[in-house]
Formats: C-alpha cells, sequence, structure tokens
C-alpha cells in the first residue's frame, strides 16, 4: 500500500469537516424524543390495562349481584322465552319491567348499556330494544364467556345507544360474564354483557400522561442542554486539532505524492535503460553475427557460379570422353561403375542449384538482422518502412510456421507506396518486433483453446497495411484474428509494468516503451482498438519529416555518444 493511500484511509472524515456538534445534535435529539415517546407509550399502556382490569373486575361485581336479582325475579324469563317470537319478547311485560328496574339500579352509575344472552345466543334482554332477539352465537366474546372465562374489550364509538341517551365520542369496556344459578356446582344459565363508560378514567390517563411528558421534557431539556454546552465546548477544541492534523496531513499527502512519483519515476527509468541496454546488447550482437556470418557466406555464395561453370565444364569434358572413347578399359569401367558417374551428371547440377538458393536464403537473413540491428542508432534517418516490417517479419518467421497445434499463421500485406520516413530506425523496428510478438501470443493462445480442425477452418491471420495520410503521416496498422481484449485490458495496456501473461512471461514493459518510442521519440501517435472475440488491431501514426527540435536532440544524442566513445 502506498504512503498516500496510508494517509487517505486514516483521514479524519475525508473531505468533509469534522462536525462533533451537529452529530450530537442529532443523535441526542433523536434519542430525546425516541425516550419520552416510549416513557409515554409505556404509561399509557400500563394506565389503560389498570383501567381495563379494575372496570372489569367491577363488571364481574355487578354482574354478579345482577344475576343473584335477576334469578330471584326472572329466572323462568331464560326458560320460557324460547317459545315467543322477537316481537313477542320485546312486548312481554317482564323485559319492561326488567328495563325500569335497570335505569332505577343503574341510575348514576357508569354502565351504558346490558345485554342478556341465553345459552344458544338469542339476545333475551337489551337496553336498546331493537336488539332483542338477534343472535350472538358466533362472537368471540359471548362463546368465552359461554364457557365461563370472562371477556373484555376496549373500543371507541363516536355514537352510541346509551341507557337514557345517546353518547358520542366515548370510550367503552364490554364486558362478557357468565350467569351462574347460585349453588353447589355454579351452572351457567346465560351470558351477562355490559358496556361501560370509561371514557372520563382515560381523559384523565391522557392528562396525566401530558403532565409527564412535560416534566419529562423538562428535566430532560436541561440535562441537554448541559450536555451541549459540555459538546460545543469539545467540538471546538477538535476542530481546532482537527484543523491542525489537516495541514499537517497536507504536506504530508504533498511529500508522499512526491516521493511515489519520484519511486515511479526511478522504475520506469530503471526498466527503461534495462530494456535500452539489453536491445543495444542484442543490436551489437546481432550486428556482430551477422558480419562474422556475411564474410564466410559471401565467399561462399560468390564461388558457388564458378564451381558451377567448373562443374559443367567437366560433366561436357566427361561426356565428350564417353563420346570419342565409348569402350573405356576395364579398370575404368569399374570406377564408373562405383562411383556412378551418371547420376553425379545428373545429381551435380541441382545440388549446386539447392547450394545457391541456400546461401541466397542466409544472405537474406543476414540482411534482415543487419537492418533490425539499428537498435542502437540514435540518429534520425530517411528509411524504407517496408523494410523494416520485413526485417521483423524475417526474424519472427520461426513463429508463425505450423506446429503440432495449429497450421502457419498467415501474413496479409497491404502496402502503400510511401517515400523514405524519418525516424529512429532502430527503435521503430523494436515496436514492430513487440506489437508483433504479442499478435502470435495472441494466436497462439487462442489457438490453445481451439482443436487443429477448428484452427484449419479459422487460420490465425496478422495483416499488415501501411497508407500515406494528408501526405504529412505515415500509418502503419497491424491487425490479428484473435480472441481480443476486454476494455479494462485496453484501458491499462500502456501502462508500465501492466502485463496479462503469466509470472516470467513478460515484464510488462514492451507495450509501455513502444508507446513512449512513438509518442515521445517520434511526435506520433499509438492507439488500439479490439473487440473480444474478434481480435485486436494497432494503429502506428508517425510524421513523414521530424521537426527542427527532434532533429537538434538526435544531434546532441549523437555527439554525446561520440563523447562517451571518445
Amino acid at each position: 500500500m502506498s504512503l498516500t493511500k496510508f494517509l487517505n484511509l486514516n483521514k479524519w472524515g475525508g473531505s468533509n469537516r469534522f462536525n462533533l456538534l451537529r452529530n450530537f445534535s442529532i443523535v441526542s435529539l433523536s434519542a430525546f424524543i425516541l425516550t419520552t415517546a416510549l416513557l409515554s407509550l409505556f404509561y399509557q399502556q400500563q394506565k389503560v390495562r389498570d383501567v381495563i382490569v379494575l372496570t372489569e373486575e367491577k363488571n364481574v361485581a355487578i354482574a354478579q349481584f345482577f344475576s343473584n336479582v335477576f334469578q330471584q325475579r326472572y329466572g323462568s324469563l331464560l326458560s320460557s322465552h324460547q317459545a315467543l317470537s322477537n316481537e313477542e319478547l320485546a312486548e312481554d311485560p317482564r323485559i319492561r319491567q326488567l328495563h325500569e328496574e335497570i335505569l332505577l339500579e343503574f341510575e348514576g352509575l357508569s354502565i351504558a348499556k346490558l345485554k342478556i344472552f341465553d345459552l344458544q345466543g338469542r339476545t333475551v334482554f337489551s337496553t336498546n330494544a331493537s336488539e332483542i332477539g338477534v343472535n350472538k352465537s358466533r362472537y368471540p366474546g359471548f362463546v368465552s364467556a359461554s364457557s365461563g372465562d370472562v371477556v373484555s374489550q376496549l373500543e371507541h364509538r363516536d355514537t352510541f345507544n346509551a341507557l337514557r341517551e345517546n353518547l358520542n365520542d366515548r370510550h367503552l369496556l364490554s364486558s362478557y360474564v357468565p350467569i351462574r344459578i347460585k349453588g353447589s356446582n355454579d351452572e351457567i344459565i346465560g351470558v351477562l354483557e355490559l358496556y361501560t363508560d370509561v371514557t372520563p378514567l382515560l381523559q384523565r390517563i391522557y392528562q396525566t400522561q401530558l403532565d409527564v411528558l412535560k416534566g419529562s421534557a423538562l428535566i430532560l431539556s436541561l440535562l441537554y442542554l448541559l450536555l451541549f454546552l459540555f459538546v460545543q465546548r469539545a467540538d471546538h477544541l477538535l476542530k481546532k486539532q482537527y484543523e491542525q492534523l489537516q495541514e499537517s496531513e497536507d504536506r504530508y499527502r504533498q511529500q508522499a505524492n512526491q516521493l511515489e512519483n519520484v519511486v515511479l519515476e526511478l522504475k520506469k527509468a530503471q526498466s527503461h535503460m534495462l530494456q535500452s541496454e539489453k536491445m543495444s546488447s542484442l543490436g551489437q550482437l546481432v550486428a556482430g553475427v551477422a558480419h562474422e556470418i556475411n564474410n564466410p557466406v559471401t565467399f561462399i555464395h560468390g564461388n558457388l557460379l564458378h564451381v558451377k561453370h567448373y562443374a559443367h565444364d567437366l560433366i561436357e569434358l566427361m561426356q565428350l570422353y564417353q563420346k570419342h572413347y565409348p569402350h573405356p578399359v576395364p579398370e575404368i569401367q569399374e570406377a564408373v561403375d562405383d562411383i556412378d558417374l551418371e547420376f553425379i551428371q545428373n545429381d551435380l547440377p541441382k545440388s549446386l542449384s539447392s547450394m545457391e538458393i541456400g546461401s541466397d536464403r542466409i544472405r537474406e537473413i543476414i540482411l534482415a538482422l543487419r537492418i533490425f540491428s539499428r537498435l542502437n542508432e540514435a540518429k534520425i534517418k530517411p528509411v524504407d518502412i517496408h523494410d523494416g516490417l520485413e526485417s521483423t517479419l524475417m526474424i519472427l518467421q520461426h513463429r508463425l510456421k505450423a506446429g503440432p497445434k495449429r497450421p502457419e499463421i498467415l501474413v496479409i500485406k497491404d502496402y502503400s507506396t510511401l517515400p523514405s520516413i524519418e525516424c529512429y530506425a532502430g527503435l521503430l523496428n523494436q515496436v514492430f518486433m513487440n506489437i508483433l510478438a504479442n499478435a502470435i501470443d495472441a494466436l497462439d493462445q487462442d489457438a490453445s483453446r481451439r482443436t487443429y480442425a477448428e484452427c484449419l477452418e479459422q487460420p490465425g491471420q496478422i495483416t499488415l497495411r501501411t497508407s500515406l495520410i494528408d501526405h504529412q503521416w505515415v500509418q502503419i496498422a497491424i491487425a490479428d484474428n484473435g480472441s481480443g481484449m476486454s476494455s479494462d485490458v485496453q484501458q491499462r495496456m500502456f501502462d508500465p509494468f501492466f502485463t496479462t501473461k503469466p509470472v516470467g512471461k513478460g515484464t510488462g514493459m514492451g507495450m509501455s516503451i513502444s508507446y513512449q518510442i512513438v509518442t515521445e521519440r517520434h511526435g506520433g501517435q499509438l492507439e488500439c482498438f479490439s473487440v473480444p472475440g474478434k481480435g485486436t488491431e494497432f494503429f502506428i501514426r508517425i510524421p513523414l519529416r521530424q521537426t527542427v527540435r527532434d532533429r537538434t536532440s538526435s544531434n546532441a544524442e549523437e555527439h554525446s555518444e561520440v563523447l562517451e566513445t571518445i
């Protein structure tokens, strides 16, 4: 991890200001509101639960008292009402009498409504006469009460038909209480439903809740004010320390950036020096080997012509002897048979022709090596760009040939007629070498994922095209039909030390150096376009003529090399 990244990770709050006071205000205010709301809600739930319990106990007591009175005076009503219709039951004198007694007994109490059900769920009595006869057997409250349980439920009614008048906006607690026969077995003979008006009790609870909220808010506000003043002071001190830390951090970051840039430049310079030294040594080695081979090959090639003439003359002389002396002495005839003179006469010219072709091939390779060995030339010279391409292809010829895993890589040349180009010929050859070698690697890698038959159907192919643009620029396009590259690789391919090859297969400097050779040394452009699955194409654009500054720089480098040599 670089020093700059380390500082970025340890930066307080990023580029934002240190806001302890703001954060405290948000968190504490949220906590204050939440705490107050929870306290209020807890108090309300607890008190409402108490009201329900107390009211339910009161209703049970009233129901017990009422059931004793009801059993003595109106017990026969539950056993004889089955024969009566709803209208007859509502007009029964006992119902009217019971209604009057209930109004009298519950005068001044909070009971708002009363109902009596038989065990079948039929409403035998209700303070609201219109509900007499209604079946409530499916109501959960009735079902529970008929089983012996007391069930209560708090609900709110906008309007409610009470004992004496209609009530508006009231909170009512309805209780289902079983009616039991007083005795040893406490047999259930019906169910009593009581509606109790608990609105005044809840209003007192809500008022108390409001008072609790006010008191809690006052206390918490005082605590919040004290904490706010303390945090405000701490925030002020921390801000001053933060600003000082920011200043120190900015200085360290600038130093880290400078150091990182220096390290990167040193790595690039070191890599360039190593690469230049390697290429310079390679150029000297290639030039030396080519020179040493060229002398004997030239000697052999030059004498082959004379040898051909001598052989031709000797063969003609032998044919004259055979013509005029068709019957040689036995010793000569035996020697002729041993050496197979007729075969020698036919094969010797062919052998000499093959030797001449081989020597021509060696001379072509030597010429290509001599052209490519311009790597250590620093002077800008007018050259034929096609010679550099051909010499590079000649050196890479062994990699283009067919192998056990793929057929021969086809090279398609589409050369335009170009004038001589002013450039660093050796450096430009190095660019051609890097791009063509990478293209061959891509085709080999693509072939490794296919069968030999598939490779025969679509063989690897490299296309070389040259053209003149606006009579000022020369463009060299090198394309392959390999598997292509992803957009991420395309964006980083000219970065130093970036490579997609396995460890030990590449240094990641070839394309970076090629980019610098084209753009910095020649003032040109190097671009790459690739589509995954369809191939890659490089475009090299170089000015036809170099500027005065480039010529001056070239001469200065040449003079510097001469001085170093001296």
